[in-house]
């Protein structure tokens, strides 16, 4: 029996209704209108599992392509008004992890006592960018999957208001989520759409990096860029060797690289105290040599 095809070449995915784009409408206490627009401009395609070990945090590779998420808010019924750049208030996303096909757990088990399986920084400050077109956007390069398997990203937009007029109109019905003394309040959420996460061995490789990534890369946000494609390939001896390096070194390997030998090494191998010269009489001597300049001939 064929399984049911998801329109994005995934077989039997969980189908949402706010996969890539999600919209939001409230009232405001002096009677705005506002709309909230959720994109999901670049999608993930794939990751490489990181696992859980003691080592996991030192060979961790993040999503790829690095999703982003554009924001676009609206004044008046038919959206006349965009005032991303004029609304006062500030925003973060957070980002969550899903599975894209229905599983089963093991009994015992609950969401609690289940291992987390995203790792990384979940959370993304708004930028406000020109490029692709005048909007706010999240940027997430730093996320990553524990654990093989398909999922899909879950983003969740998270507003602080600075102006009492801005507020939420009393007759609107509270979110389940929302109290009264809360400082943030939920507006909408948007899915990315699936995307596999593989085993190290096999994980097929980095592509070369969008030209969405370095578009935003060149108006000063921090994300990775490769110039070349970087695939998996075989070594002489037949062993899998990983070659996505990325371009830009991590903290750990410019840590590796600015330390010294001597300091690198000095804790399991104590560098010699400096000994001076030893006379014919078998006594040390001094180690300076202001003495010998001393007595240079003229």
């Amino acid at each position: 029996m064929e399984l049911p095809q998801h329109p994005h070449g995934f077989k039997n995915c969980i189908e949402v209704q706010n996969e890539t784009n999600s919209s939001a409408t409230r009232f405001t206490r002096d009677g705005k209108q506002i709309t909230y627009k959720l994109t999901v401009l670049q999608e993930p395609q794939r990751a490489r599992a990181c696992g859980s070990g003691a080592k996991s945090s030192a060979d961790r590779r993040p999503v790829d392509p690095p999703p982003i998420v554009e924001l676009k808010i609206y004044e008046g019924p038919n959206r006349e008004r965009d005032i991303t750049y004029t609304m006062s208030a500030n925003y973060f996303l957070f980002a969550t992890l899903e599975q894209a096909r229905p599983m089963a757990h093991p009994r015992g088990t609950d969401d609690k006592t289940r291992l987390t399986v995203l790792t990384g920084t979940p959370v993304a400050g708004l930028v406000y960018l020109d490029r692709p077109s005048p909007a706010g956007y999240f940027i997430f390069p730093d996320l990553s999957v524990r654990h093989e398997g398909m999922y899909r990203l879950s983003f969740s937009l998270y507003e602080e208001l600075k102006l009492p007029e801005d507020e939420d109109k009393a007759g609107d019905v509270p979110r389940p989520d929302a109290s009264s003394d809360a400082h943030v309040t939920h507006r909408l959420e948007v899915k990315s759409k699936p995307f596999i996460v593989y085993s190290a061995k096999k994980f097929p490789g980095l592509t070369e990096s969008t030209s969405l990534s370095r578009m935003v890369a060149e108006q000063g946000c921090r994300v990775r860029i490769r110039r070349d494609v970087r695939m998996r390939r075989r070594d002489a001896k037949g062993g899998d060797k990983d070659w996505d390096n990325y371009e830009d070194d991590t903290a750990q390997a410019r840590a590796r690289m600015s330390a010294t030998p001597e300091l690198s090494g000095s804790a399991h191998h104590p560098l010699p105290a400096p000994h001076g010269f030893v006379d014919a009489a078998g006594r040390p001597r001094s180690a300076s040599n202001a003495s010998h300049h001393s007595l240079a001939n003229p």
